[in-house]
């Protein structure tokens, strides 16, 4: 339903929340409905209806279940002069074997959906040629890719944290996020700052 609602051109974080709100309704409707015939006690119609009105919202959540980065937004403002592409609207800092970086391109397609006119570059930091060929292939461009070797200031930036997210506004660093706390009110962050 999520996949859905962003397909549709909803917001990220509506889409997110959107779908539990639906289970708590259809929860309550269920159990306003079903209340007229439960012929029992009190107490068992009353621990009946509770159920009832839980019961889609905690199967909804155990198979989706809301983690806290997908609550917060808590990207890091750095005033660091980093020398950042002036071309480029979302940096990706990635390491070539990690699966975490692997699964971080799923969600850049599912952004640059969202805005067509956002530019982002995955930097892969220490890695080879073959490895940027094999995120461009992985990437089917959305994003553009290459390696660097001296990184030590872009990871003081990060702070060691791969992936991490940048997004830079007229060459300038503007927001940083790891992949912790990239959650989908950063994605709205992200489309929205991009025009």
């Amino acid at each position: 339903m999520e996949e859905l609602l962003n397909y549709l051109g909803v917001s990220f974080t509506i889409s997110k929340f959107l779908p539990y709100l639906l289970t708590i309704l259809i929860g309550i409707v269920s159990s306003i409905l079903i209340h007229k015939h439960i012929s029992a006690s009190k107490y068992i119609r009353i621990i009946v209806i509770i159920l009832i009105t839980a019961l889609p919202f905690g199967i909804y959540f155990s198979i989706y279940p809301i983690f806290e980065g997908d609550i917060n937004s808590e990207g890091v403002i750095i005033r660091k002069n980093l020398d950042l592409p002036k071309n480029k609207d979302l940096l990706i800092i990635a390491l070539a074997d990690c699966p975490f970086c692997n699964q971080s391109q799923k969600t850049i397609k599912i952004i640059h959906q969202k805005n067509k006119r956002i530019k982002a570059e995955y930097i892969i930091v220490n890695g080879t040629k073959q490895d940027s060929i094999r995120y461009a292939r992985m990437l089917n461009g959305f994003a553009s890719c290459r390696t660097v070797k001296n990184s030590v200031p872009l990871t003081q930036t990060i702070q060691g944290k791969f992936p991490s997210f940048i997004l830079v506004q007229k060459g300038r660093l503007k927001k940083v996020w790891n992949n912790n706390n990239f959650s989908v009110r950063a994605w709205d962050e992200v489309v929205s700052c991009i025009e």
